[in-house]
Protein backbone atom coordinates (compact mmCIF):
# COMPACT_ATOMS: atom_id res chain seq x y z
CA UNK A 1 0.00 0.00 0.00
CA UNK A 2 1.42 3.37 -1.02
CA UNK A 3 1.25 5.93 1.75
CA UNK A 4 1.81 9.66 1.82
CA UNK A 5 5.01 9.16 3.80
CA UNK A 6 6.37 6.64 1.29
CA UNK A 7 5.58 9.04 -1.54
CA UNK A 8 7.36 11.82 0.29
CA UNK A 9 10.40 9.59 0.86
CA UNK A 10 10.43 8.58 -2.81
CA UNK A 11 10.14 12.19 -3.86
CA UNK A 12 13.02 13.08 -1.56
CA UNK A 13 15.21 10.34 -3.02
CA UNK A 14 14.42 11.47 -6.57
CA UNK A 15 15.17 15.06 -5.66
CA UNK A 16 18.52 14.04 -4.17
CA UNK A 17 19.38 12.03 -7.28
CA UNK A 18 18.41 14.94 -9.49
CA UNK A 19 20.52 17.34 -7.45
CA UNK A 20 23.52 14.97 -7.64
CA UNK A 21 23.16 14.66 -11.41
CA UNK A 22 22.83 18.41 -11.82
CA UNK A 23 25.84 19.02 -9.59
CA UNK A 24 27.88 16.48 -11.52
CA UNK A 25 26.90 18.07 -14.84
CA UNK A 26 27.75 21.53 -13.52
CA UNK A 27 31.23 20.32 -12.60
CA UNK A 28 31.81 18.00 -15.55
CA UNK A 29 35.39 18.12 -16.77
CA UNK A 30 36.13 19.81 -20.08
CA UNK A 31 37.17 17.11 -22.52
CA UNK A 32 40.21 18.29 -24.48
CA UNK A 33 42.99 16.65 -26.46
CA UNK A 34 46.71 17.37 -26.69
CA UNK A 35 48.52 16.38 -29.88
CA UNK A 36 52.12 15.39 -29.23
CA UNK A 37 54.94 16.44 -31.53
CA UNK A 38 55.75 12.83 -32.25
CA UNK A 39 55.22 9.36 -30.88
CA UNK A 40 55.59 9.55 -27.08
CA UNK A 41 59.08 9.94 -25.64
CA UNK A 42 60.78 11.65 -22.72
CA UNK A 43 60.20 15.23 -23.93
CA UNK A 44 56.46 14.62 -23.43
CA UNK A 45 56.85 13.53 -19.81
CA UNK A 46 55.32 16.74 -18.32
CA UNK A 47 51.99 15.99 -20.02
CA UNK A 48 51.92 12.40 -18.78
CA UNK A 49 52.90 13.51 -15.27
CA UNK A 50 50.22 16.22 -15.22
CA UNK A 51 47.62 13.62 -16.14
CA UNK A 52 48.86 10.89 -13.78
CA UNK A 53 49.24 13.20 -10.77
CA UNK A 54 45.75 14.61 -11.27
CA UNK A 55 46.81 18.15 -12.17
CA UNK A 56 44.52 18.19 -15.21
CA UNK A 57 41.54 16.69 -13.41
CA UNK A 58 42.00 19.11 -10.51
CA UNK A 59 41.82 21.91 -13.09
CA UNK A 60 38.56 20.51 -14.46
CA UNK A 61 40.11 18.94 -17.55
CA UNK A 62 39.68 15.49 -19.05
CA UNK A 63 42.75 15.25 -21.27
CA UNK A 64 43.27 12.77 -24.12
CA UNK A 65 46.91 12.44 -25.20
CA UNK A 66 47.33 11.85 -28.93
CA UNK A 67 50.52 10.62 -30.60
CA UNK A 68 51.96 12.98 -33.20
CA UNK A 69 53.47 12.84 -36.67
CA UNK A 70 55.98 15.66 -36.43
CA UNK A 71 55.93 19.17 -35.00
CA UNK A 72 54.67 20.73 -38.23
CA UNK A 73 51.65 18.41 -38.21
CA UNK A 74 50.93 19.21 -34.56
CA UNK A 75 51.19 22.97 -35.14
CA UNK A 76 48.93 22.77 -38.18
CA UNK A 77 46.22 20.57 -36.67
CA UNK A 78 46.08 22.48 -33.37
CA UNK A 79 46.33 25.88 -35.05
CA UNK A 80 43.43 25.02 -37.32
CA UNK A 81 41.29 24.05 -34.32
CA UNK A 82 41.08 20.31 -34.95
CA UNK A 83 42.54 19.73 -31.49
CA UNK A 84 42.64 22.01 -28.51
CA UNK A 85 46.28 21.76 -27.45
CA UNK A 86 49.58 20.41 -28.67
CA UNK A 87 53.33 20.20 -28.31
CA UNK A 88 55.45 21.37 -31.22
CA UNK A 89 58.95 22.67 -31.77
CA UNK A 90 59.18 26.45 -31.83
CA UNK A 91 60.51 26.56 -35.41
CA UNK A 92 57.51 24.61 -36.67
CA UNK A 93 55.19 26.90 -34.72
CA UNK A 94 56.64 30.09 -36.22
CA UNK A 95 56.62 28.58 -39.70
CA UNK A 96 53.00 27.51 -39.34
CA UNK A 97 51.98 30.94 -38.04
CA UNK A 98 53.77 32.56 -40.98
CA UNK A 99 51.55 30.48 -43.27
CA UNK A 100 48.48 32.12 -41.77
CA UNK A 101 47.47 29.35 -39.39
CA UNK A 102 46.38 30.99 -36.08
CA UNK A 103 48.46 28.92 -33.68
CA UNK A 104 49.52 30.56 -30.39
CA UNK A 105 52.09 29.62 -27.74
CA UNK A 106 51.25 29.23 -24.06
CA UNK A 107 54.57 28.02 -22.64
CA UNK A 108 57.96 26.55 -23.45
CA UNK A 109 58.61 23.04 -22.22
CA UNK A 110 62.22 23.40 -23.36
CA UNK A 111 64.29 26.56 -23.53
CA UNK A 112 66.66 25.10 -26.17
CA UNK A 113 65.62 23.63 -29.52
CA UNK A 114 67.21 20.24 -28.76
CA UNK A 115 68.26 19.83 -32.40
CA UNK A 116 71.70 18.84 -33.66
CA UNK A 117 73.47 17.99 -36.89
CA UNK A 118 75.25 14.67 -36.72
CA UNK A 119 77.60 12.96 -39.16
CA UNK A 120 79.16 9.53 -39.04
CA UNK A 121 82.88 9.57 -38.39
CA UNK A 122 83.38 7.34 -41.42
CA UNK A 123 81.83 10.04 -43.64
CA UNK A 124 84.73 12.39 -42.95
CA UNK A 125 82.34 15.33 -42.51
CA UNK A 126 83.80 17.82 -40.05
CA UNK A 127 81.89 21.02 -40.94
CA UNK A 128 78.34 21.62 -42.25
CA UNK A 129 79.62 22.92 -45.60
CA UNK A 130 80.77 19.38 -46.37
CA UNK A 131 77.15 18.20 -46.66
CA UNK A 132 77.31 19.00 -50.39
CA UNK A 133 76.67 15.87 -52.49
CA UNK A 134 76.34 13.72 -49.36
CA UNK A 135 73.50 11.39 -48.37
CA UNK A 136 71.54 13.35 -45.79
CA UNK A 137 68.55 11.97 -43.89
CA UNK A 138 65.41 14.09 -44.24
CA UNK A 139 62.33 13.59 -42.05
CA UNK A 140 59.44 15.24 -43.91
CA UNK A 141 57.07 17.10 -41.61
CA UNK A 142 59.59 17.32 -38.79
CA UNK A 143 61.03 20.55 -37.49
CA UNK A 144 64.47 19.06 -38.15
CA UNK A 145 63.87 19.67 -41.86
CA UNK A 146 63.31 23.36 -41.13
CA UNK A 147 66.67 23.57 -39.37
CA UNK A 148 68.35 21.61 -42.15
CA UNK A 149 67.08 24.10 -44.75
CA UNK A 150 68.29 27.06 -42.68
CA UNK A 151 71.65 25.41 -41.96
CA UNK A 152 72.23 24.64 -45.63
CA UNK A 153 71.47 28.20 -46.68
CA UNK A 154 73.77 29.58 -43.99
CA UNK A 155 76.55 27.53 -45.58
CA UNK A 156 75.73 28.55 -49.15
CA UNK A 157 73.83 25.37 -49.99
CA UNK A 158 70.26 24.32 -50.79
CA UNK A 159 68.36 21.06 -50.62
CA UNK A 160 69.37 20.56 -54.27
CA UNK A 161 73.01 20.38 -53.20
CA UNK A 162 72.53 17.29 -51.03
CA UNK A 163 71.31 13.79 -51.74
CA UNK A 164 68.22 13.56 -49.53
CA UNK A 165 67.35 10.18 -48.05
CA UNK A 166 63.76 10.10 -46.79
CA UNK A 167 63.48 8.70 -43.28
CA UNK A 168 60.56 7.86 -41.03
CA UNK A 169 60.37 7.02 -37.35
CA UNK A 170 62.79 4.21 -36.62
CA UNK A 171 64.15 3.91 -40.16
CA UNK A 172 67.14 6.24 -39.93
CA UNK A 173 69.30 4.20 -37.55
CA UNK A 174 69.46 1.14 -39.88
CA UNK A 175 70.33 3.50 -42.75
CA UNK A 176 73.09 5.09 -40.67
CA UNK A 177 74.46 1.69 -39.64
CA UNK A 178 74.46 0.47 -43.25
CA UNK A 179 76.28 3.58 -44.45
CA UNK A 180 73.34 4.84 -46.54
CA UNK A 181 73.11 8.04 -44.50
CA UNK A 182 76.19 10.20 -43.94
CA UNK A 183 74.52 12.91 -41.88
CA UNK A 184 71.18 14.09 -40.57
CA UNK A 185 69.65 16.86 -38.50
CA UNK A 186 68.09 15.10 -35.55
CA UNK A 187 67.14 15.60 -31.90
CA UNK A 188 70.08 15.16 -29.55
CA UNK A 189 67.98 14.48 -26.44
CA UNK A 190 65.91 11.86 -28.26
CA UNK A 191 67.44 9.83 -31.10
CA UNK A 192 71.09 10.51 -30.36
CA UNK A 193 70.75 9.61 -26.69
CA UNK A 194 68.92 6.39 -27.56
CA UNK A 195 71.46 5.41 -30.21
CA UNK A 196 74.34 5.88 -27.79
CA UNK A 197 72.74 3.29 -25.49
CA UNK A 198 71.50 0.89 -28.17
CA UNK A 199 74.55 1.10 -30.45
CA UNK A 200 77.57 1.92 -28.26
CA UNK A 201 79.94 1.13 -31.12
CA UNK A 202 78.39 3.77 -33.42
CA UNK A 203 80.78 6.68 -33.88
CA UNK A 204 79.14 10.03 -34.57
CA UNK A 205 80.17 13.66 -34.59
CA UNK A 206 77.44 16.10 -33.66
CA UNK A 207 76.94 19.85 -33.44
CA UNK A 208 74.02 21.38 -31.54
CA UNK A 209 72.05 24.00 -33.43
CA UNK A 210 72.86 26.54 -30.72
CA UNK A 211 76.60 26.01 -31.39
CA UNK A 212 75.95 26.59 -35.11
CA UNK A 213 74.26 29.94 -34.52
CA UNK A 214 70.68 28.80 -33.95
CA UNK A 215 70.15 29.56 -30.24
CA UNK A 216 66.39 29.28 -30.26
CA UNK A 217 63.61 27.88 -28.03
CA UNK A 218 62.48 24.28 -28.21
CA UNK A 219 59.24 22.44 -27.57
CA UNK A 220 56.29 24.73 -26.99
CA UNK A 221 52.83 24.20 -25.56
CA UNK A 222 50.35 25.49 -28.14
CA UNK A 223 46.68 26.15 -28.74
CA UNK A 224 44.69 28.02 -31.37
CA UNK A 225 43.80 31.69 -31.27
CA UNK A 226 40.05 31.13 -31.25
CA UNK A 227 40.16 28.91 -28.17
CA UNK A 228 42.54 31.30 -26.44
CA UNK A 229 40.18 34.24 -27.03
CA UNK A 230 36.91 32.44 -26.35
CA UNK A 231 38.05 30.26 -23.43
CA UNK A 232 41.02 32.00 -21.79
CA UNK A 233 40.50 30.26 -18.45
CA UNK A 234 40.56 26.86 -20.16
CA UNK A 235 43.84 27.74 -21.86
CA UNK A 236 45.30 29.01 -18.58
CA UNK A 237 44.17 25.89 -16.70
CA UNK A 238 45.83 23.60 -19.23
CA UNK A 239 49.02 25.64 -19.25
CA UNK A 240 49.29 25.84 -15.47
CA UNK A 241 48.63 22.12 -15.00
CA UNK A 242 51.26 21.21 -17.60
CA UNK A 243 53.82 23.54 -16.02
CA UNK A 244 53.15 21.79 -12.69
CA UNK A 245 53.96 18.61 -14.58
CA UNK A 246 57.35 20.03 -15.62
CA UNK A 247 58.14 21.03 -12.06
CA UNK A 248 57.24 17.63 -10.63
CA UNK A 249 59.06 15.71 -13.36
CA UNK A 250 62.26 17.71 -12.93
CA UNK A 251 62.24 17.16 -9.18
CA UNK A 252 61.16 13.49 -9.34
CA UNK A 253 62.88 12.22 -12.50
CA UNK A 254 62.75 8.50 -11.72
CA UNK A 255 59.05 8.56 -10.90
CA UNK A 256 58.38 10.72 -13.96
CA UNK A 257 59.99 8.15 -16.25
CA UNK A 258 57.97 5.39 -14.57
CA UNK A 259 54.77 7.33 -15.25
CA UNK A 260 55.67 7.63 -18.93
CA UNK A 261 56.64 4.00 -19.40
CA UNK A 262 53.55 2.80 -17.52
CA UNK A 263 51.38 4.80 -19.92
CA UNK A 264 53.44 3.75 -22.95
CA UNK A 265 54.75 0.27 -22.07
CA UNK A 266 56.56 -0.27 -25.36
CA UNK A 267 59.12 2.36 -24.32
CA UNK A 268 62.36 1.27 -22.65
CA UNK A 269 62.76 2.77 -19.20
CA UNK A 270 66.57 2.92 -19.41
CA UNK A 271 66.48 4.83 -22.69
CA UNK A 272 63.75 7.27 -21.63
CA UNK A 273 65.53 7.91 -18.32
CA UNK A 274 68.67 8.90 -20.23
CA UNK A 275 66.63 11.12 -22.54
CA UNK A 276 64.92 12.83 -19.61
CA UNK A 277 68.25 13.46 -17.88
CA UNK A 278 69.46 15.09 -21.11
CA UNK A 279 66.27 17.18 -21.25
CA UNK A 280 66.14 18.45 -17.67
CA UNK A 281 68.89 21.08 -18.15
CA UNK A 282 67.03 22.69 -21.07
CA UNK A 283 63.83 23.10 -19.05
CA UNK A 284 65.69 25.89 -17.26
CA UNK A 285 67.19 29.19 -18.36
CA UNK A 286 67.76 32.65 -16.87
CA UNK A 287 64.18 33.47 -17.90
CA UNK A 288 62.73 30.49 -16.02
CA UNK A 289 64.80 31.37 -12.98
CA UNK A 290 62.95 34.68 -12.96
CA UNK A 291 59.49 33.65 -14.17
CA UNK A 292 59.25 29.93 -13.45
CA UNK A 293 59.07 26.79 -15.58
CA UNK A 294 57.39 27.24 -18.93
CA UNK A 295 58.37 30.91 -19.25
CA UNK A 296 58.58 32.36 -22.75
CA UNK A 297 61.93 33.91 -23.66
CA UNK A 298 60.86 36.52 -26.18
CA UNK A 299 64.45 37.29 -27.21
CA UNK A 300 65.04 33.66 -28.21
CA UNK A 301 61.77 33.66 -30.15
CA UNK A 302 62.88 36.85 -31.90
CA UNK A 303 66.20 35.18 -32.79
CA UNK A 304 64.24 32.28 -34.28
CA UNK A 305 61.96 34.67 -36.16
CA UNK A 306 64.99 36.44 -37.65
CA UNK A 307 66.77 33.21 -38.59
CA UNK A 308 63.77 31.69 -40.35
CA UNK A 309 63.25 34.90 -42.34
CA UNK A 310 66.96 35.30 -43.11
CA UNK A 311 67.24 31.78 -44.46
CA UNK A 312 63.97 32.01 -46.41
CA UNK A 313 62.11 29.37 -44.41
CA UNK A 314 59.39 32.01 -43.98
CA UNK A 315 58.62 34.93 -46.29
CA UNK A 316 57.94 37.45 -43.54
CA UNK A 317 58.48 37.58 -39.81
CA UNK A 318 55.51 36.88 -37.57
CA UNK A 319 54.12 39.25 -34.94
CA UNK A 320 55.40 37.77 -31.71
CA UNK A 321 52.91 39.74 -29.62
CA UNK A 322 50.15 37.80 -31.40
CA UNK A 323 51.99 34.48 -31.22
CA UNK A 324 53.31 34.41 -27.65
CA UNK A 325 50.71 34.13 -24.91
CA UNK A 326 51.34 33.02 -21.36
CA UNK A 327 47.82 31.73 -20.78
CA UNK A 328 46.89 34.42 -18.27
CA UNK A 329 45.83 37.24 -20.61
Amino acid sequence: MVTDSSLRRAAGVLAAIGLAIATQAAHAADAVSVRLSFTPFAAHIPVYVAKDKGYYSQAGLDVAILAGRGSSFAAMTVGSGKEEFGIADAAAVVTTRAQGVPVVVLANLQQDNGVALFATESSGITVPAQLRDRNVGVFTGSTTTIFLQALLKKNGLTMDDIKPVTVRSGTDLPLVLSGKIDAEVSVYNNELVAWKIEQPGLKLRHWTMSSLGFDTPGYALITNEELFKQKPQLAKAFRDATVKGIDYAVNHPDEAVQILTKAVPELKAEVEAAKWQATIPVTRSPVTEKNGFGALDKQKWETLNDLLKTYSVINAKVNLDDLLRDGSR
